[in-house]
């Protein structure tokens, strides 16, 4: 019989090693196991800190978009365009207010040069050189013009100022511009009043001295007259010296009269067609003879009442119709118009428009039109729209013409509506007046 003891005894430790390295295996399946759990626990909770960061960014995303949109929109609501530009002289801002004011779109500005759109004329007098933006140091202010066809000449106010980022570096420029149009026309209002106030002073102290000798040579050229009675060219010479001292006479009262009104002003409530209505009617002569003038009303449907006087305002209606029509030698058109303006009870307005087709006024003389004693016909007094200014002024209300040679005039008339309360409006009108009339 064969000898079996080495054999079983290689099985058993065959067996002793599988039996070890099961439960090195068994061990090692354990530690792997609490090694998965842990990291299970791990990716858990990885997962859950993601969330949270996930969450909390996106909540910064939000405001920061929130942020960005809220000043986005007060960028667009502003009333003053806003234009930025990098040290590329690259646009990269263009706001809503700078569309309106220069006429371009964002869209059509956005990423381009600013020197393709923008003249750098207007920035030579300041000593500015906007091709090398990060050379500018400090805010710089000054006025320049515009001019748009739809729109004509605005007077922009615009300010230049350095960005700078957190490194306290230039980081481009920032340029806001401000209609000032309105403040100009303010201000040029203010000029022509107060030009008016220091001429129509001087004026009142020359009329009185000046009629007190006319009076007397008045009266010696009628006993002269009287005296050359038959005298034939004797007499016609003192005519001659009575003529001239009647014009002298008109020219003085004209002059009074717009200084001052030589009756008091009878204030009434009316619809503002009927002194446009008389004024053509009075006009009539003049339009009847050059039948190459047409005259066109475009009156409001409504009645447009005002409180005012109304023979003054059928004086100022006639005189600007008279001009229109002296503009216009070799025929044209007239067109005067009326509308409410405004909307509110105590804010509304009316609005009288005269455009006429004539000969217009050059630009040098648009800002003297209301000067007195300025004018460019040949028998002018000069005193014609002076009068008709004061006479506006007086109703508390505005004129503004606008011209230019060879296209014609547009005369703009504002008077305030009749708000139902006389006390009120004659306490209104007649502090204005006071500063107004002499």
């Amino acid at each position: 019989m064969r000898n079996l003891t080495p054999l079983r005894t290689n099985n058993e430790e065959k067996l002793g090693l599988l039996n070890e390295a099961i439960q090195s295996f068994n061990g090692a399946a354990l530690k792997f196991g609490k090694y998965y759990q842990e990291l299970e626990q791990r990716v858990r909770e990885l997962d859950i800190e993601l969330k949270y960061k996930n969450q909390a960014l996106e909540k910064n995303l939000k405001e920061k978009e929130e942020a960005r949109d809220y000043l986005h929109s007060i960028l667009e609501s502003l009333s003053t365009g806003v234009i930025v530009v990098d040290l590329e002289g690259r646009i990269t801002s263009f706001n809503h207010a700078a569309e309106e004011i220069t006429g371009f779109t964002s869209e059509r500005v956005i990423g381009k040069k600013f020197s393709r759109f923008f003249n750098f004329e207007c920035f030579l007098n300041m000593g500015l050189d906007l091709k090398h933006m990060d050379r500018i140091e400090s805010t710089t202010q000054f006025e320049t013009e515009i001019c748009r066809k739809e729109k004509g000449t605005q007077y922009i106010s615009i300010s230049i100022s350095p960005v700078k980022n957190s490194q306290k570096r230039n980081a481009g420029t920032v340029l806001t511009l401000q209609d000032i149009t309105i403040i100009k026309s303010l201000e040029e209002r203010a000029n022509r009043a107060g030009r008016l106030a220091a001429m129509g002073e001087m004026a009142a102290r020359i009329a009185h001295e000046i009629r007190n000798p006319l009076g007397s040579i008045e009266l010696f050229a009628s006993l002269l007259r009287r005296d050359l009675e038959g005298s034939g060219q004797l007499k016609e010479l003192a005519e001659h010296i009575s003529s001239g001292v009647q014009c002298l006479n008109n020219i003085v009262s004209n002059m009074l009269l717009f200084i001052k009104p030589q009756q008091k002003p009878e204030f009434q409530v009316f619809d503002i067609h009927d002194p446009l209505n008389d004024s053509l009617f009075f006009s009539s002569h003049m339009i009847k003879t050059n039948d190459m003038i047409e005259v066109i009303t475009k009156y409001s449907s409504l009645p447009l009442k005002v409180y005012g006087d109304l023979e003054l305002l059928k004086q100022a209606a006639l005189n600007l119709v008279l001009n229109a029509i002296q503009a216009m030698p070799k025929g044209g058109t007239l067109s005067i118009s009326t509308r409410e303006i405004g909307g509110h009870k105590d804010s509304s307005m009316a609005e009288i428009k005269f455009v006429d087709t004539g000969t217009g006024i050059a630009s040098s003389d648009l800002s003297k039109i209301f000067d007195p004693f300025f004018s460019t016909k040949e028998r002018g007094t000069g005193l014609g729209l002076a009068i008709v200014h004061n006479i506006i002024k007086l109703h508390g209300g505005t004129i503004d013409i606008h011209s230019s040679e060879g296209e014609g005039t547009v005369c703009t008339i504002t008077l305030p509506l009749w708000n139902g309360n006389a006390k009120e409006q004659n306490s209104e009108l007649f502090g204005k007046r006071s500063k107004i009339i002499c």
